[in-house]
C-alpha cells in the first residue's frame, strides 16, 4: 500500500488507535480497582440515602425535597459500575469502527480536504464519546442516573453528532460513487483536487 494514501486521515487513525489504547488501559484499571470503586460508590450511596432521609424527616410536607432516585439495576452503585464499563466498551468499539471507516475513506475518490476533515470528525468522535460514559458513571450515585446523564450532554451530543455526520457523509460518498455521479459538476466540491493537504 502506498504510504501516502494514509496521509489525509493519519491524524484520525492516530486518535482511533489512541481510543483503543485508552480502552485497554481503562479495562485494566477497572479490573484491578473494581472492589475499591464499587465500595466507594456504595459509600456514596449510603451518604446520599442518609441525606435524603434527613431531608424527608424535616421536610416531609415539601415535595421539592422528595428526590427519589430511580436505579436501572436496583442499585445505584451497580449502575455506576455499568456506566464505567461502557466507557471501556465504547473506547474499544469506536476505535475499531473508526479505524475501519477511515481506511474505507482513503479508498474513495473524495478529495484530500474532505478526507482530512473526516479524519478529524471521526477521530474526535472516537475519543470524546467514551469519556462521557466514564464521567457519567462517576456522577451516577451523587447526582442520580438521570441528572448524571444530563450533566454530560455537553460532551455526548457533539461527539455523537460528529460520528453520525461523518458516517452520513461517507455513506453519501459511497452511494455517489456507486451511482457514478462523482463527475457531476454540482458534486465537484467533494471530488476535485484539493492542493496543499498533508
Amino acid at each position: 500500500m502506498n504510504r501516502d494514501i494514509l496521509s489525509p486521515v493519519r491524524h484520525g487513525l492516530i486518535m482511533a488507535v489512541a481510543a483503543l489504547i485508552f480502552g485497554a488501559l481503562w479495562a485494566g484499571f477497572l479490573a484491578t480497582q473494581h472492589e475499591i470503586l464499587h465500595t466507594g460508590f456504595e459509600s456514596q450511596q449510603l451518604v446520599v440515602e442518609q441525606s435524603e432521609q434527613v431531608l424527608h424527616n424535616h421536610d416531609h410536607n415539601d415535595s421539592m425535597h422528595t428526590t427519589e432516585q430511580h436505579s436501572h439495576s436496583g442499585n445505584l452503585a451497580n449502575d455506576a459500575m455499568q456506566r464505567l464499563l461502557r466507557g471501556h466498551i465504547h473506547f474499544m468499539g469506536l476505535g475499531v469502527l473508526v479505524t475501519a471507516l477511515l481506511l474505507i475513506t482513503t479508498f474513495t475518490s473524495l478529495n484530500d480536504c474532505w478526507k482530512k476533515a473526516l479524519g478529524w470528525s471521526f477521530g474526535i468522535g472516537a475519543v470524546a464519546y467514551p469519556p462521557a460514559w466514564i464521567l457519567m458513571g462517576l456522577r451516577t450515585v451523587t447526582l442520580g442516573p438521570e441528572a448524571a446523564e444530563a450533566s454530560v450532554m455537553w460532551l455526548f451530543m457533539p461527539a455523537v453528532g460528529l460520528l453520525l455526520l461523518s458516517m452520513s457523509i461517507l455513506l453519501a460518498v459511497l452511494m455517489i460513487e456507486w451511482l457514478g455521479w462523482q463527475n457531476k459538476s454540482w458534486l465537484s466540491i467533494l471530488f476535485k483536487d484539493c492542493p496543499n493537504v498533508g
